[in-house]
């Protein structure tokens, strides 16, 4: 079975720069770590990654060799567009549950507000009942997510600044 490789990932630009480099052991010398180290570090099965100082030595070596780009760099890039990207997809969706509870809490106290009023109808208090259920039903959406910002808060996550 073929693994799943990340073309965006950390394991992609290593492989590209032992391209270049011609061998695991050219890219070991660049950084002065073992083969294994930096086979790991090509793997997508792995999470280790090059330190920023590493990343500039290869990426460096890997033009240096004739490459043209900067794989480490890109990678990086690509990495923090992804996750700028979940983070405003998050936003915007809270920002959504915003607006509709808002909208559902503005008709509940509507239709509240009429019953206020001497001599409303049977049906009046029903339809202030179905749209207090209706807001109540937005609010929890709105508090699930608004979990996620708080269970999930951190680099790369749902949530706030650290």
């Amino acid at each position: 079975m073929t693994a799943l490789r990340d073309p965006d990932g950390c394991g992609h630009a290593m492989r590209r720069i032992e391209g270049q480099l011609g061998s695991f052991e050219a890219v070991a010398a660049v950084v002065g770590r073992s083969v294994g180290c930096v086979s790991d570090w090509a793997s997508d099965a792995r999470t280790a990654c090059p330190s920023w100082a590493q990343a500039i030595a290869l990426d460096a070596a890997y033009r240096a060799a004739g490459g043209e780009g900067a794989p480490l760099y890109e990678a990086y890039g690509k990495q923090l567009d992804m996750s700028l990207k979940e983070m405003t997809a998050c936003h915007a969706a809270l920002a959504e549950q915003l607006a509709e509870a808002t909208k559902e809490v503005g008709e509940a106290l509507g239709a509240a507000m009429r019953l206020t009023v001497p001599g409303f109808s049977l049906n009046q208090a029903r339809i202030a009942d179905i749209e207090l259920d209706e807001a109540e039903t937005r609010f929890k959406g709105l508090r699930r997510l608004i979990k996620s910002f708080v269970l999930g808060a951190g680099p790369g996550k749902s949530g706030g600044a650290q």
